[in-house]
């Protein structure tokens, strides 16, 4: 079954196919790109010296919208928005367990589109509201799960960055990861890993351990919508960014997204297809190493950039790693909509019509059955182009900046431009890696 075009087989190997394109598909001069988009990073390092050497952004601050809280906090808003996530969660279940097994099928798309990409326009958008509708959270209600605030466990997010490289495996290495037989396995996985946890630890496991949920809640610190107090405040996405609490992990699940996103393009690129096609290695061998040694580039980089800090600067806290960690999450974020966005757009047009029709009877439960999906997208590749190279740029200047105002909490003034040079280095290195596999994809 291949409900979307997320892979397809050629002989005895699987390519994931929801990349961004081939290099003919974007039509910009990639030697170009790659200097100004490397000259755009050194001039944001150099300006960011230039005007502040005190931090700026270390407390949260913004517009107060105390009407909009009143809003939003009401019963009946709040459960009619839990009521729709779960009719259409419960839609999804249908489709696992009682669909066909045919290209129509719903479910897959719901799970690779919608949950995994959308989740992270829908966050920046609209702010922290992932947990307040989360599925499982309401379903395990009588154990305390819908509580605000509840502090994590002293492991943080690493139970989180752990199962989101499991779900880069399923997405880009499982074999016939879009059959409902392999589905309902990993659901089940899944299922045991969050409700189990729950059940021991209550709701901080699940903000602690599902990847979904952490990788939410991190992407909401990019919003301008941030409450202080309980109170909803319009604000700046970077100072809610930098001023947001760094639970320990929170680097290593910034680290993975950047190592499975970029896998995902490589795993698109016409050198790895043949590389792995003339092999006599198994596909997923090559898959999975290649998923796992992304990772662990990504993980190195960040690694290095942030021991180097502690060594310049002699701090010798080893607190640099946790504190510098939300500074990954803008370019997360910017990978996301350079290599999903026209996927986004297109694929999840598909899922509204297949969704109205769970079983593969040629029902229409929604309306939505006989709608098309609007390609008119992909008729302006160099919009799309932009799009891509913009997405990673804006997402690593927003590191830069980020990045700089955590560091000069801590560095010395007059060791602040040679202190931070080796993450200026790892973000350069990020930008370039990036986009070689944007273009190469």
């Amino acid at each position: 079954m291949s409900p979307l075009p997320l892979l397809t087989s050629a002989p005895g190997v699987w390519v994931p196919l929801h990349g961004v394109g081939t290099r003919q598909d974007l039509p910009l001069p990639f030697s170009l790109v790659v200097v100004g988009a490397v000259a755009v990073l050194v001039v944001t390092f150099v300006v960011a010296l230039r005007l502040w050497s005190r931090p700026r952004w270390q407390t949260a601050a913004g517009l107060p919208l105390p009407r909009l809280t009143r809003l939003v906090d009401h019963p009946a808003v709040v459960w009619t928005g839990r009521l729709v996530v779960l009719a259409v969660a419960g839609v999804g279940q249908v489709a696992l367990w009682f669909g066909a097994d045919l290209d129509r099928n719903p479910f897959p798309g719901l799970l690779f589109v919608w949950v995994w990409v959308g989740l992270v326009p829908v966050s920046l958008l609209l702010g922290a509201v992932w947990r307040r509708f989360s599925v499982v959270r309401l379903l395990m209600a009588w154990r305390g799960t819908l509580r605000a605030d509840e502090p994590l466990p002293q492991w943080g997010l690493w139970p989180a960055a752990l199962a989101l490289v499991a779900f880069g495996y399923l997405e880009l290495v499982q074999p016939d990861r879009t059959h409902l037989s392999v589905l309902r396995w990993w659901f089940l996985i899944w299922l045991v890993w969050v409700v189990g946890g729950a059940l021991a630890f209550g709701g901080r496991w699940i903000a602690s351990a599902d990847p979904f949920e952490a990788y939410a809640t991190l992407v909401s610190r990019v919003s301008p919508w941030q409450r202080i107090d309980g109170v909803l405040h319009v604000v700046n996405p970077l100072r809610h960014l930098a001023s947001s609490r760094p639970h320990r992990g929170t680097w290593a699940v910034g680290a993975a997204l950047i190592g499975v996103t970029l896998f995902d393009s490589l795993g698109s690129s016409t050198a790895w297809v043949q590389t792995v096609q003339s092999s006599d290695r198994p596909p997923q061998l090559w898959s999975g190493l290649g998923l796992l040694v992304l990772v662990a580039i990504a993980v190195g980089l960040y690694l290095l950039g942030a021991t180097a800090l502690e060594t310049t600067t002699r701090t010798g806290e080893g607190a640099s790693v946790n504190r510098l960690g939300v500074s990954l999450v803008p370019i997360a974020v910017g990978y996301t909509f350079a290599h999903y966005a026209s996927y986004l757009v297109l694929e999840g047009q598909r899922v509204a019509v297949n969704l109205s029709d769970p079983l593969s009877r040629g029902q229409d439960w929604f309306g939505t059955a006989t709608l098309g999906v609007d390609a008119g997208l992909v008729d302006h590749p160099t919009l799309m182009a932009w799009n891509q190279v913009m997405g990673i740029v804006l997402g690593h200047v927003m590191a830069v900046l980020v990045a700089h105002d955590l560091a000069v909490r801590w560095l010395p003034t007059a060791g602040t431009a040679r202190g931070q040079l080796p993450l200026l280095v790892v973000m350069v290195a990020y930008t370039c890696g990036g986009l070689l596999l944007l273009f190469a994809g």
